[in-house]
Parts: structure tokens; sequence; C-alpha cells
């Protein structure tokens, strides 16, 4: 019964339609719950398996078939569970039932709960994700499907990139991405997303996003992005290294990919902030450039185009470390050269891409503020240093492209004192400059390497400063590699012996106008310069070396001068002007020490040019010691070939004698205590023979105290200038000196100093003849020749003195000594006979002159004149001796007596002439009375003081070919 009630019960459709509906509910259920995740877990590994070739784990697989959610736990797929490429520790998606109607995937909320992706960029620039992809397929099929919300939660992705040199990786953790109301139509979907690395980098992401066409847009914010981390994904693109900084940016950015156009990124950041940036080139181990503060303006990035633009640029306190290399190159230039290509399986992937490392970079203007920049000149010696404080820079544009010029406007504190500005083009990869610089004062000390190193000469101090043009260029390239036009000054200059530290050229300041300087090759022009108060010292040091000597080389100046002429560059100065020079003279060789100064030099210099065929004119005028004894030079010369062509006269006046005692007491033997002296000097050389003029002119010279010098010449000084000495007490000497400056004995100064002594030696020991040069006669009156016993001026002699006198006239500072002693034994015997004879005369009564009568009596006449002078002297007769009867013999008788008168004769004149020898008082008014008689003669014109005429008792006539000679002496 019971078994028919249930078939009955079969048998009505509202018993079994409900258990049939149980039936299907258990069925969905239990392959929902039950069956789908192990099919899902089926297919799903065979598949990755399978087509993937990769190895998938899953968790937990929960399927809600009537709430149709699904979720999974702990999935990861790759080569080894253990080390998966993306993996997810929780999934959960929750699929509207409208889904079926509407005929896509509607999904309300899905969940993806520590998701994690390990991107791996291979040597040959493949990515290990692509291996998730079907082979074959090169894009990934989307279906149509709305999801309401994604999020991803917690999620972290670790990249690495063994394709760039660094192999740089890094991690991205947490990573939170939220999608909204997405649909994978073209309309896409709004979507949020926001992750840090493990360097504290932030990046936030949000905007729109669409898969067919795959593309999107929205906003980026990056905090805290470090330069390392930038640079070592980008080093390979970069020619410089970022050791520091981070940045921050917020902007707007596009992406699309699209079969045919590949991939397409934009993006747009107004601000972009960089702090602490550190910047060196490649392989080296210091930063060059540091940046505190840095914000870039209106920066736009373009791919595929390549290209990175920047409106401006503005950094605070930027800090440069820069030099030129020995060779020329600047060191600055190796931030901007492309980097190296990477060797091996790394180069196979660039030039797998080649486009990949040309990259554009253009900024449009770049500005530093605060900066200081240090700059070393390696190619100098010693090495210029130079920094640059409180720098403001701008530049525009500038790019990575080296070639093209830079427009720079620069102004700074140069070594902390100087301002310097500069403004203009540079080319970096050519180093070719076109600036408009001014530099303020900077001391000559900061660049001595520019300025031609003498071993002998030191700079003491100095400052200088320039404006004008500096304009760089290659070698090679047809122009100087260096050029500057403008004006420059050079202040407080002093240069020193290098030896002893001791002052040897200095100015106040030097004016320089119309500045033309060339380097490679080397010149200089100049059109005008002026110099105000220049000075320069001439020094004889104790052993006699003459300090501009051994500064221009010692004893072979001269040859090095020239040689140094021959190979220095071109120079050329239309004018040069001195004001206010001052030449210093001192000569520490003598005791005391001399100096003298030839100051308030002035005057102009034209046409100084090193070339041997310009002659440069030259018109200076100074003074020596004061107002009063000026100096003028003019004439011209050849600076370039002084020995082929100079004629230069120079002309010193009214220059006190007495400075010059330190030398006269040395050489003449004798202090100077007055005079003047004026010389005109005038050197003639062509084709290197020297005629030098000196025309000397020394007025009212008076010597003073001897000194008793040793090395004083063995010459009459006194006498020779007062021969010298004209009527108004000047002395005029021309002196010409002639030769050739290649005879190695030729020595100027020697010469003319052997001229001068010559002149005086011909004067002093030849007065006469030499004061009879010029008055005629004058040179008989140096010798008086009187008949002995006689003061009777001699014929002739009273012509010769008048001349002499009339000399004398014109010498007035010369004496004459007129000898005024005793006559000698000839007088005396002359004037004995004289009056023996007179006494004669007297006694014979004969008319006439005594020796005349008495010379013109027979024997008879005398022997009774005598006898009768014997009786009246001697009161009685004479008896003279008998005569020797045989020296009468053979003579007859008239002979015979002849012969006894005369003998008789000569016995009563040996008797009587004793009687009348002649005293000294007799020669000693001889003496005066020829003094007198040439007094006489030289007063009687009138021209002659007697006051200058002296008696010299001291002096006596000498015998003189029967003569008694009486020579004159002049002082």
């Amino acid at each position: 019964m019971s078994q028919g009630l249930a078939m009955g019960l079969l048998r009505k459709p509202l018993v079994w339609s409900p258990l049939l509906v149980l039936l299907a509910v258990g069925l969905y259920a239990l392959g929902g719950f039950w069956l789908a995740p192990k099919v899902i877990r089926s297919q799903a590994t065979s598949y990755v398996d399978q087509a993937l070739g990769k190895t998938l784990a899953l968790g937990e697989i929960k399927v809600n078939p009537f709430l149709l959610t699904i979720e999974l736990r702990d999935l990861a797929i790759g080569d080894d569970p253990s080390a998966p490429m993306v993996a997810a520790g929780h999934v959960a998606a929750d699929l509207q039932l409208a889904s079926l109607w509407q005929r896509r995937w509607n999904l309300r909320d899905v969940r993806i709960e520590a998701p994690f992706v390990q991107a791996i960029v291979r040597e040959d620039g493949s990515l290990n994700l692509a291996e998730l992809l079907p082979p074959g397929e090169h894009e990934l099929k989307v279906p149509a499907a709305w999801l309401q919300s994604l999020v991803v939660s917690g999620g972290r992705i670790e990249v690495a990139d063994h394709s760039r040199s660094l192999e740089p990786t890094t991690s991205l953790t947490p990573i939170d991405f939220v999608l909204k109301d997405f649909h994978t139509s073209p309309e896409g979907g709004g979507f949020r997303l926001s992750t840090a690395s493990e360097a504290g980098e932030t990046l936030r992401l949000d905007g729109r996003l669409s898969l067919r066409p795959l593309q999107a847009e929205g906003g980026i914010e990056v905090e805290a992005l470090q330069a390392t981390s930038v640079y070592a994904f980008l080093s390979d693109y970069l020619p410089m290294t970022l050791t520091g900084g981070q940045a921050r940016l917020a902007g707007h950015w596009r992406f699309g990919a699209t079969r045919g156009e590949g991939i397409r990124l934009e993006a747009d950041i107004p601000e972009l902030g960089v702090d602490a940036l550190g910047i060196r080139a490649r392989d080296v181990e210091s930063d060059w450039v540091t940046v505190p503060a840095a914000t870039l303006y209106g920066t736009r990035l373009a791919f595929p185009e390549r290209t990175i633009t920047v409106a401006r640029v503005e950094a605070r306190g930027l800090q440069g470390t820069f030099w030129r290399e020995p060779d020329g190159h600047l060191n600055v230039v190796r931030l901007f050269e492309h980097p190296p290509t990477p060797s091996s399986s790394k180069r196979a992937a660039m030039i797998a891409d080649p486009g990949r490392h040309h990259w554009s970079i253009d900024v449009g203007r770049i500005e530093v503020s605060e900066g200081t920049i240090d700059f070393e000149d390696r190619m100098v010696t010693p090495h210029a240093t130079f920094r640059l404080a409180s720098t403001s820079l701008a530049a525009t544009p500038v790019s990575l492209d080296l070639s093209q010029p830079i427009s720079i406007d620069v102004t700074a504190t140069l070594n902390g004192a100087a301002p310097l500005s500069a403004r203009g083009d540079v080319v970096l990869h050519a180093f070719r400059t076109d600036l408009e610089v001014d530099v303020g004062t900077i001391p000559l000390d900061d660049v001595r390497g520019y300025i031609p190193q003498v071993h002998t000469v030191g700079i003491g101090s100095g400052s200088a400063s320039a404006r004008g043009t500096v304009a760089l260029r290659p070698g090679g390239s047809g122009e100087p590699r260096l050029r500057f036009s403008g004006d420059a000054t050079v202040q407080g200059l002093e240069l020193v012996e290098a030896a002893n530290r001791r002052p040897f050229l200095s100015w106040r300041q030097l004016e320089v106008e119309g500045v033309d300087f060339t380097y490679a090759p080397d010149s200089l022009s100049v059109r005008n310069a002026r110099v105000q108060a220049p000075f320069a010292r001439v020094a004889i040091a104790p052993d006699r070396s003459i300090n501009l000597v051994r500064l221009l080389g010692g004893e072979n100046a001269g040859q090095q001068l020239r040689a140094g002429m021959a190979s220095m560059m071109p120079v050329r100065i239309d004018a040069l002007r001195l004001d206010g020079g001052t030449l210093d003279f001192s000569d520490r060789s003598i005791d005391p020490e001399f100096h003298a100064e030839v100051g308030a030099l002035r005057g102009t210099v034209t046409g100084l040019e090193t070339r041997r065929g310009r002659r440069a004119r030259i018109d200076l005028q100074g003074q020596v010691v004061n107002r009063y004894s000026p100096v003028r030079i003019r004439g011209e010369t050849r600076i370039g070939a002084w020995d082929r062509h100079t004629d230069v006269a120079m002309a010193f006046s009214n220059i006190e004698l007495p400075i010059f005692n330190p030398y006269s007491g040395r050489w003449a033997g004798y202090s100077i205590a007055k005079g003047k002296l004026s010389t005109e000097l005038h050197y003639r050389i062509e084709d290197r023979q020297l005629q030098a003029d000196h025309h000397v002119v020394v007025d009212q010279l008076e010597w003073g105290e001897a000194t008793g010098s040793k090395d004083k010449v063995s010459l009459p000084v006194r006498l020779g200038t007062s021969l010298l000495k004209d009527a108004d007490g000047v002395i005029e000497i021309d002196l010409p000196v002639g030769g050739s400056i290649d005879d190695p004995e030729f020595r100027l100064g020697p010469l003319v100093w052997d001229a001068i002594v010559n002149v005086i030696t011909k004067v002093a020991t030849a007065p006469f003849r030499f004061l009879g040069s010029l008055f005629d006669g004058a040179e008989e009156a140096r010798h008086i020749d009187f008949a002995p016993g006689s003061a009777a001026l001699p014929a002739g002699s009273g012509e010769a003195l008048a001349a002499l006198a009339q000399g004398l006239g014109e010498r007035p500072g010369l004496h004459l000594d007129i000898p005024t002693g005793p006559g000698d034994a000839l007088d005396a015997q002359a004037m004995q006979l004289a009056a023996f004879h007179a006494a004669m005369a007297a006694a014979g009564q004969a008319p006439g002159e005594a020796a005349e009568r008495y010379a013109a009596m027979d024997s008879k006449e005398r022997l009774d004149v005598l006898e009768t002078l014997y009786r009246e002297r001697n009161g009685e007769k004479p008896s003279p001796p008998e005569v020797d009867r045989a020296a009468l013999d053979g003579l007859s008788w008239s002979e015979r007596r002849e012969a006894r008168r005369v003998a008789d004769v000569a016995w009563l004149e040996g008797q009587l002439l004793p009687r009348y020898a002649v005293d000294d008082a007799a020669l000693a008014a001889l003496g005066r009375d020829r003094a007198m008689a040439i007094q006489d003669a030289l007063l009687a014109p009138g021209t002659l003081e007697p006051s200058r005429l002296f008696f010299a008792v001291d002096q006596r006539g000498v015998p003189q070919d029967g003569q008694v000679r009486l020579e004159l002496q002049l002082r």
C-alpha cells in the first residue's frame, strides 16, 4: 500500500516538480562549490603548464555559484613556485547576473590582496613577463567587460634591469590600485595608483585608463625620487653620473599603445623640484657639480620622439669645480659627452634598438643664483685658480647637442674681490666662445701663470681689470684660439728682483685702450696706452754688477734680448704716454753711495712695433733731481731692429754737479764745490754702426777738497778743467765716438770715459799748446829765453806774452806762475864779465858799450888799460910772469912782442876778473827783474788781472842753448 501510495504521488506534478528543482539546485551547488574549484585548478594548471610552460601554484579556491563570487588564495606563477614571476595572496571577484543578457562580464567588485610581480629585463633586453603571453599572441585579447570596482592593496613589484650597465634593482611596496567603473570598451574608466620604494620614494597616479585602444592619462605626483635611482636605470643614456639628490614633481601624463604606431608616452610637468643634487663625470671619485636646490619649469617628455624639453631651470647655490687640462680640454665637456656603449649582449640589445641612445634634451633657459664656481687652469704654470662667488648665470638655450651655441649672461665676484660679468655665446663641443667680458680689479698674483715668466724677476704686487670681448676658437679653425679685444688697466704693479725682493719696475696705473690680443698665433696690438707714475730702478751693486744686466741674462743680456725680440710675439703699440715717471739710479760700488733720480718723466712714444720695418718716435721730457734740471729725449728707432736704425737725441740741462761727488772724489781725487752740467747726446745706429756725439757743457765748476782717493787718475785735473773753462767759466767739450757694435771690444761707456780722460790729458800735459790752439802765439809764451845776465825780454816774446795774456783772460780759472828765483852760474859769469868789461871800457874811455869797446881794443890798448886798472886797484905796478922763452923760439921780434902782450893781458885779466864776481843779491835781483819784465808784458794789454800772476821764487831759469830759459807754469 505504501508503495502504491508513493507511485501515485510521483505521478502528480505538484509533487515531483519541486523535487526536480531541489535536485537541480543541489547539482548546481555541487558543481559550483565542489566541482568548479577542481575544474578551475585543473584547467588553469594545465593551461599555464601547456601554453606558458610555467608552473601554477594555487591555494584555496572558493566558488559561490549562488552569489556568483570566486576567491583564489596563494596564487603564484613561475618556473619555480617558490620564486614566482607573479603572485597574489588573495583574489576575489563578484560577477553580476546581468552579464548573461548584457553579453559582457559585469563585475561588481574585484579585490586583489598582496599581489607580487617580479619584472626582469634580461641582458638582451627581453622582459621576463612576456613569457606569460601564449606563444604567437602579440596582444592581449580582452573580452567585453564592465568592472565596477577593482581594488589592489598591499602589492609589491620587484624590478631588475640586467640590460643596463649598472643592472639596477628596486622594490615598490605597498602598491595600492583602485579602478572604478571601468569598461573594456574605449570609454575605459578611472583609476588611482599609489606606491613607494624602499628608499622612501612615492608615486601617485590618477586618471582614466582604456584597453581598446590601450591608452591612459591622468595626473602624477612623485615625492623624494632619488637621483641615484634614476641614474641606475638611465645611466646608459646619461652623459654624467648622478650621485645624490632627490626630486619631486606633479603633472599630467598620457600613454597609448596602438597597432602600427607603437607606444606613445607624453608627460607635462609644470614644476619639478630637485634638492641636494650631485653630478660628476663617469669614472671620477668626487662631484663636479652640486645643486642644493633647483626647480624645472615646463618640462615635457615625448616618446617615441625621445625628446625632453624644459622651459626654464632655476638653480640656487650651485657649486661647480672645473678645470682646463694641460692639453687645453675642459673637464666640463665630459659632463655632456655621449656615454660609452656597453659590450657583449648589452650592446647587442642596444643594436636591436638603435634609437634608444638618441634622446634629445633641450632647456629653454637655465638660471643660476648664489652659485660658486671653482676653476683651475692647468695649462699655465703656475696653475691659475679662480673662484666665482655669488654667481648668477642665465643660459639659453641648452641641449645635449653640444655643437649648438648657448647664450650666457654671468655675473659673479672673482676671487672674493673683483666683480665679473660675461655675456655672449658658447659652443661647448668645440669650446667656441664670443663673450663680452668685464672683470673688475683682480690681483696679478691670481693670473701669474698668464704673465711671461722671467726667473730673475718676481711680482711684488699689482692688480688688473679688463673690459672687452673674448673669443675662443678650436685648433685648426683658421682663427686664433684666443682673442681679446677691449680695454685693460693694471694698477699698483711692482716687479721685484727675485734674489733680494728689491723693487725693479713699477707704476701706479697702466691704462690700455684698443687692445687686440691673440693666442695661437700670438700677437698684441694696442691703440693707446698710458702709464701713470712709472718707476724703474737701475742699481750697481758693490761687485759692480748692474741689476738690469743680471735681470736680462747676465753677460749675454744683449744676445738674449735680441734673441728674445726675434722669437717674441708681434707687438704693436700705436701710442704710449708716460706721466710722472721716475728713473732711480744708485751705485753702491763707491763710497759714499751715489744716488740720483730722473723724475717727472712724461711724453709719448708712438709707433712701437716689434716688426723690423716700423719706426717708433720718441718724445720724452723730465728732470734730474728737481724741476730746474730738465731732461729731453727725442728721436726714433726700430724696436724690433734697433741695431739697424736708431736716431735718438738726449739733452740734460742745469744739473748740479755736487751730486756727482762720490764719483769725482774717487776718480778725480777732489770733491766738487759747485758747478752745473748740461749735455747734448746724439746716438745714431745704422746697420750696426754706431756714431755717438756728446756735447758736454760744464758751467762754473769749482773743485773742493782733495779726497786722497787711491783710485784717482794721475792727471792734473784742476789744471785741465781750468784750461777748458772759457772767460765765462764754461767748459764745452765735444766727444764723438764711433764703431761697430759687433766688435766684442766695443763698449760705449768705457769709450766715452777714455775720450774724457784723453781730453783732460792732452790739455793738462800741454796747456800752452791748448791755449795756442785757441789763441795764436800763446804756445810760444811757455818758454822765455833770456840772454845770460840780462833781464831784457828777448825779441818776439812780447807778442807771445800778449797772446798768452789774452788766453788767460778767457780762462779766468787759470793762474800763472812766473819763475822768480835767482840767476844761475851762467848768469853770474855773464854779469861778472859785464862788470869787468864796463870797468875796462871806463878806464879806456872808449865810446860804446863796455863789452864792445873792450872787444874792439888791440893787445897794446888792452894791456895799457889793464895795467892802469891794476895800479888803481892794487896801488902798484903789475909784474906779469916771464913768457917761456921756448915758446918764443922761431918768432920774429914783432911776433915775440905780441906774444908777450897777449900773455900779460891774460895774466892781468886773471888777476882782475875775480874782483868783479857777482854776489847772491845781484843774482836775486836779476830773477826779480826778469819776472817783472814778463809780468809787465802780460799786463800791458789790460786783459789780465795782476792777482792771477804769481812770482815763484822756488822756480828759476835753466841754461838752454847758451840762454837762460824761464818756463811759465799754468795752474
